[in-house]
């Protein structure tokens, strides 16, 4: 009976997988798909004997079910593809016809995700579901009920309104016929049955598949970003549906996604050396200020872990923390990725322009990395957004306001730069308004100890391997070790020793690297460990940076060698060989 409203029953599959956003099956009471959304839209007619235990149980009992855990679930013991299945949970019901199973409509979660949504609101999802099969059932007998109607759009707008983002349903003139909770939220509407007006404005730039809309209500203005979706359906009170986001929750999404990994807040700086707990005592005064930041310190010091302990401690602790590192990226896409740009900016722009790094900042904080790397005409560029606190995408010129805090680093001396002419000091003064210097491990000894405990704890546990005891003699040479890469080449050195540890699990001077062995041997023949402590950094720097290209070559892959055994980036070990002018 069913096969005989077959487009029917694909439209109803279709409306009902974009209001709830999870695929939607429609199977006969001999187990043959009749429509299907998602991965099952191109297996119409097939059959799912093999594989359909869960609806065979529905059209046996002719009751709703609902599977959580599929492939321990004893109704899908018999299920053939059980070991392969993919399904996270099935949520079913029986299309029935005067109390006789003739089919079964069912949604299907592939994510956990969708699998908690449907979990939190399996009351409503059911009901939904079952007023689609009564739908359904109606249909085949054609016959209409009013009262059926009304019941199911009643369930339809209850899961609309606990849909995350907001919605709009449009009728065939343009004019919006429903508007979900959060959209109302969005535009101030208390009333659900008041009448909306909006005005929709493709601005014609998109990210991933979300388009840019400016949205007008009245005498309000928004930027939403979301997907314009047609339902094709003959009632013309429902011709499409808008499922959006505004641009500020778009792009905190987005940054969760485009922000660097790393540790959070002060507790993930290990240290209680006078000088951090100075530091930290700073971090925890600036809380409540947007006022920038400047980070100063040596490559490997842990100059974004300050930063995200900046955002992680203060009150915007809940928006977005967006890092990106100036040096990494060539002076030509740095602009665009700061600014972003609109479709059509420059050859070779994506067709529907980007977000830059400001946007997705918004409301949040932007850590601006080796900021000494950043070219003198974008160093303008930011200064004007620090005072004016406006940028503008590339190819377009619509100021967008950005409340962002900046937190900058680098391990440059600024103040040379400047004489240098290559840095400006407009810019380094609207930066250094409240300064923090990180100084490097060799003049915290104090802290050697605790962070070897940490990290022999963590790649123990890694690489699942039990550790005893590291020597005395052993912890007495990287104590007086100088540390040119600071924290990260101590976290390396480490992790390098519980790899090589033996089965005893005891770590002795032999699993030293040689730089740090032969040094401490050459204090022992007559220089002082006293003296090798007081050499320059600068020298004890270029020296090590020096052995490690002549160790692993002078050529490409030589140099990205020696940059990850010295746990410094290949631009920064760059800008260290013509620092230094070390022949390369």
């Amino acid at each position: 009976m069913l096969y005989a409203i077959e487009e029917s029953i694909r439209k109803f599959a279709h409306v009902i997988a974009v209001v709830v956003g999870i695929d939607v099956e429609v199977v006969g009471a001999d187990l043959k798909r009749i429509a299907g959304t998602g991965r099952y839209s191109e297996g119409d007619g097939k059959s799912i004997e093999d594989e359909g235990e869960v609806y065979r149980h529905a059209l046996k009992t002719g009751r709703p079910v609902c599977i959580d855990d599929p492939k321990n679930d004893p109704i899908c013991f018999n299920c053939k593809n059980r070991q392969g299945c993919e399904e996270k949970l099935t949520l079913c019901s029986p299309i029935l016809r005067d109390g006789q199973a003739i089919g079964v409509i069912g949604i299907i979660c592939f994510t956990e995700q969708d699998k908690r949504t449907i979990l939190k609101h399996r009351n409503n999802y059911g009901a939904f579901l079952s007023m689609m099969a009564d739908l359904i059932s109606a249909k085949a007998e054609d016959y209409h009920h009013i009262t059926e109607t009304t019941q199911t759009l009643d369930v339809l707008r209850q899961v609309m309104d606990v849909h995350a983002g907001g919605m709009f349903v449009f009728g065939s003139e343009g004019s919006v016929t429903y508007a979900n909770a959060h959209a109302r939220k969005e535009l101030g509407i208390e009333d659900p049955g008041d009448t909306v007006s909006v005005q929709l404005i493709p601005t014609g730039n998109t990210v991933g598949d979300a388009e840019e809309y400016e949205l007008h209500f009245g005498e309000q203005h928004l930027v939403i970003m979301g997907q314009m979706v047609d339902l094709k359906k003959d009632d013309p009170r429902f011709s499409r549906v808008m499922l959006f986001e505004t641009q500020i929750d778009f792009t905190r999404k987005v940054s969760s996604l485009t922000s660097s990994a790393g540790g959070e807040g002060l507790d993930a700086i290990l240290g209680m050396s006078p000088a951090i707990r100075r530091l930290k005592e700073q971090v925890m005064a600036i809380t409540t200020s947007s006022s920038t930041v400047l980070i100063s310190g040596r490559s490997g010091t842990g100059k974004e872990l300050f930063a995200r302990a900046i955002h992680h401690e203060s009150d915007r602790r809940e928006q977005p923390f967006v890092a990106i590192n100036c040096g990494a990226i060539p002076d030509t896409l740095l602009e665009s990725e700061l600014f972003g740009y609109t479709s059509g900016a420059f050859t070779g722009a994506s067709p529907g322009g980007r977000i830059g790094k400001f946007e997705l900042a918004h409301k949040g904080v932007l850590f601006l990395d080796e900021i000494s790397s950043m070219p003198l005409y974008l160093q303008v560029k930011l200064l004007r957004v620090l005072q004016e606190r406006k940028v503008e995408r590339l190819g377009a010129n619509k100021p967008i306001d950005v409340d962002i805090r900046v937190v900058a680093a680098t391990n440059d001396d600024l103040p040379e730069l400047i004489t240098k002419n290559m840095f400006r000091s407009d810019l380094y003064y609207r930066l250094n308004v409240i300064p923090l210097d990180i100084p490097p491990l060799c003049d915290r000894p104090e802290d050697i100890d605790l962070l070897a405990d940490y990290f022999l704890e963590k790649y123990s546990r890694r690489f699942s391997k039990r550790f005893k005891k590291i020597e005395v003699t052993t912890m007495d040479r990287l104590r007086s070790y100088a540390w040119p890469g600071n924290v990260r080449e101590f976290e390396n050195i480490i992790e390098f020793m519980v790899n090589m540890m033996p089965a005893d699990g005891i770590i002795d001077d032999s699993l030293l690297p040689p730089r740090i062995r032969d040094l401490h041997e050459a204090c022992t023949d007559g220089i002082s460990i006293k003296e090798t402590a007081v050499l320059p950094l600068k020298a004890v720097e270029k020296r090590v940076i020096a052995e490690a290209v002549a160790l692993y070559g002078s050529d490409t892959k030589g140099k990205r060698t020696a940059a990850t055994a010295l746990g410094i980036g290949v631009a920064t070990l760059y800008r260290k060989i013509r620092e230094y002018g070390i022949e390369s």
